[in-house]
């Protein structure tokens, strides 16, 4: 079972000591590697350590000190972290499944990098300071550009989407599409009768938990 993982993983992997910079470990899903279950499509289960970088959106598996991205994800019905259930959508991303009411929300957790500006000298940072001389970091098998002098802030950017009667997964997350794919919902109303704000995750559940009566 263990030798079934490996042939999984790429041979391309990174040391772990990268994941101590701030600006990785805001990227990750979860603080730490988790205890999870591989579900392959045809009935092997493989257990392993995993989290989820949301910057890359990619699914990682930890190994002692190293970090390997899983591969071959279409041979992967889904991926159980602690009953967090994700399942394959294309590329490497995965989405995560979750309950809302009696419907189900796919949810592709992304965050994104902006720069709040380059080192200026005397421990300041300048926003307008050009951007030169950028170094890379590797999550699995995917590279970032990274300035080594560059001060940067994370900002959560998740999607959200549900699959219409084709099966086909449609955009739900703002509240335009969502008031598109439930027309008899007055989505903007409900979400300023209960002070909910669309771009916050747990509020969203909350719309589309509305959404779904």
């Amino acid at each position: 079972m263990k030798n079934n993982l490996i042939l999984l993983l790429l041979s391309v992997c990174f040391s772990s000591s990268i994941l101590q910079a701030q600006e990785l470990s805001q990227s990750y899903l979860y603080d730490e590697f988790k205890d999870g279950l591989v579900l392959f499509k045809d009935g092997r289960r493989s257990s392993a350590m995993l989290n989820y970088n949301t910057t890359v959106e990619e699914m990682l598996y930890k190994n002692g000190e190293q970090i390997w991205a899983i591969a071959n994800p279409l041979e992967i019905a889904a991926i159980d972290i602690q009953g967090d259930m994700f399942v394959y959508v294309n590329k490497h991303i995965f989405y995560q499944v979750v309950k809302v009411g009696v419907g189900e929300v796919y949810v592709e957790w992304k965050t994104t990098y902006f720069s709040q500006g380059k080192g200026a000298g005397y421990g300041g940072y300048s926003a307008t300071a050009a951007i030169t001389n950028y170094s890379t970091f590797q999550e699995g098998a995917s590279v970032s550009k990274l300035t080594p002098n560059e001060k940067f802030s994370v900002k959560p950017d998740n999607r959200y989407w549900i699959k219409n009667a084709k099966g086909k997964y449609v955009n739900v997350t703002t509240i335009k599409m969502l008031q598109k794919n439930f027309p008899a919902k007055n989505v903007k109303a409900f979400c300023e009768e209960n002070n909910l704000v669309h771009t916050k995750h747990a509020d969203m559940l909350k719309i589309l938990e509305y959404c779904f009566r």
